[in-house]
């Protein structure tokens, strides 16, 4: 390769030439490239044609790795022998919550000698006047209110599932079980391809990726943002998503777009590495002087290389020029940007610490810190403040870790759940400021769901859980969540019961996470002709057919209005 950095009338060995170089390797490239995706070959393929959406929509995962223990988090109430509460207590012994009704709009109403362990057995929000038999857990009143104020619903005893199945299949070894059944890692990767029983393929939003090639505009940002990482559920095989942090994106160092020649020059050479022409002032790089290269791995190290350049010419400066809102007279908008507060009367992103929530301990804050992110990144784009053109459909994915709570469990999950109904709550407060409730639908997912019985110190691997979706702005509208509904039927909790998969309490699932995830996707404007190849499974669990609305649709009826 011939790389020509020779300006006009300059010696080769020109002293800005060294520098030249010596700035770029500065730049950081190969740190920056890391941040755009999944390092995986890829190959091309023609572009599908996008759906010609004239509307704004996001979906928002929350993935709750390790395993939650939705059976503490939304608490058996009523008063059935095997589905109530008396049955969930005699089970769950030391981790039962207590039953004292409580109400969600009281500042820490869970409030019991400053510990977070006393606070997660005090007493739950229930649910009865939704007619659920639930009660929400003392420590997520945020969630509790939401759900009351029809902008949350419930999807009760939902898993990975690839084909119904019952007790009995499962005694008799004839039930078509997931792979890895019970373990992390796999069950995240099952989860996450939308394939039970396959561990290798793509993710299924990557897989709506690669079917809507040249969405939102073909901006290089795509259609897939990550927070958590290049987690496979975004990962298709002609698309990666962009994984960034949460906060300001970072920029290539001076490599700015347009800011003074020696940018402009870097950038050229920048270019010319990664294997296309590219002329300034004083450089010229032909076709004949760049990096091109048939080799595939050559070809696409520098194909990714050039969308990093494209991701953080865009990014950055949308992301420093659009102010969210500001209602705060003569306050920096970047710095105050919601006129809402918390329900600590703080800036509504704040982070509080233990002494304001009530608590011995501190949250980590950071899944408030990407809520905050994406609300941003979604006002961003339901605006076409990007790069001036739209963007229609986006989906973002955030983490919280730490659900394993096969120890201290009264010390570890009161924490992550007060986060979670913090983080969700705030991102609502944000959305309806914005205007944007109604285009946005966030979801949770697990691993798997936790026993019933009680190892002692905490729960173990389980199968079935609850789940949350929450979006809308309540009031029902068409196309939007019907909120302060449960979807599904609550489980027999009973120990080696008729739901129970053993006789530890590893609840069977009665719906499958792909009909949740199928549905959220009808909603988000996947084609039902599309939605075989997005979820392989999806037939096993009834019709898909927009048409059908009977009991043995592949979908959750009523979910949206």
């Amino acid at each position: 390769m011939k790389i020509n950095t020779q300006a006009a009338g300059q010696s080769g060995t020109n002293p800005e030439r060294r520098a030249l170089l010596r700035s770029l390797v500065g730049a950081g490239a190969l740190g920056a490239l890391g941040s755009v995706g999944q390092w995986a070959l890829m190959r091309e393929a023609a572009a599908a044609a996008a759906p010609a959406f004239n509307d704004y929509k996001a979906l928002v995962c929350i993935f709750l790795y390790g395993g939650n223990d939705s059976f503490n988090m939304l608490i058996p109430n009523g008063a059935d022998s095997a589905r109530g509460y008396a049955n969930y207590v005699d089970i769950r012994g030391g981790l039962a919550v207590g039953r004292r009704k409580l109400n969600p709009a009281k500042v820490n109403a869970y409030h019991v000698d400053g510990t977070e362990e006393q606070a997660y057995l005090k007493g739950l929000y229930p649910l009865a006047d939704k007619g659920i038999d639930l009660g929400v857990n003392a420590v997520m009143p945020e969630l509790a209110q939401l759900m009351l104020a029809d902008k949350a619903a419930i999807i009760s005893n939902v898993g990975n599932l690839v084909s119904r199945v019952t007790r009995a299949e499962i005694k008799a070894k004839t039930a078509d079980l997931p792979l890895f059944l019970f373990a992390h890692n796999h069950q995240q990767r099952a989860l996450q391809t939308g394939q039970g029983d396959n561990l290798k393929d793509v993710g299924w939003a990557g897989r709506i990726a690669d079917n809507w090639r040249g969405i939102n505009s073909r901006s290089p940002l795509g259609l897939n943002i990550s927070y958590a990482g290049s987690e496979r559920m975004l990962i298709g095989n002609q698309s990666v998503p962009l994984a960034i942090s949460a906060g300001r994106p970072m920029r290539y160092t001076d490599m700015h777009k347009g800011f003074n020649d020696a940018h402009d020059d870097r950038r050229a050479l920048f270019k010319a590495l990664s294997g296309v022409s590219s002329t300034t002032d004083r450089l010229k790089f032909g076709r004949d002087n760049t990096f091109d290269s048939s080799d595939p791995f050559r070809a696409f190290y520098g194909r990714t290389a050039r969308k990093s350049l494209d991701v953080f010419d865009i990014l950055p400066d949308a992301w420093d020029m659009h102010a969210v809102t500001n209602n705060y007279a003569n306050l920096d908008p970047m710095v105050y940007p919601y006129s809402r507060k918390d329900i600590y009367g703080n800036a509504l992103f704040s982070v509080p610490d233990a002494a304001t929530l009530g608590f011995s301990n501190d949250i980590g804050g950071r899944l408030i810190g990407e809520m905050e992110a994406v609300a941003k990144m979604i006002d961003i784009g339901a605006n076409n403040a990007f790069d001036g053109s739209p963007h229609n459909r986006q989906i973002f994915m955030v983490q919280l870790g730490g659900f394993d709570t096969h120890a201290e469990q009264v010390s570890k999950h009161p924490l992550l759940l007060r986060e979670l109904s913090l983080a969700v709550g705030k991102f609502q407060a944000a959305l309806e400021e914005l205007g944007h409730a109604n285009k946005v639908t966030t979801f949770t997912m697990s691993d798997f769901g936790r026993t019933m019985s009680n190892n002692g110190d905490g729960t173990d691997h389980a199968w079935g859980a609850h789940h949350w979706v929450i979006g809308g702005d309540g009031f029902g509208s068409a196309g939007n969540l019907r909120g302060g509904q449960m979807i599904g039927q609550l489980p027999d909790i009973s120990l080696d019961g008729a739901d129970d998969f053993s006789a530890q309490g590893r609840i069977i699932p009665t719906l499958a996470q792909d009909q949740l995830n199928a549905t959220l996707c009808r909603w988000f404007g996947v084609d039902d002709a599309l939605m075989p190849r997005i979820f392989p499974n999806l037939s096993n669990f009834g019709s898909v057919n927009s048409r059908d609305t009977s009991s043995n649709s592949a979908y959750l009826n009523g979910l949206f209005v």
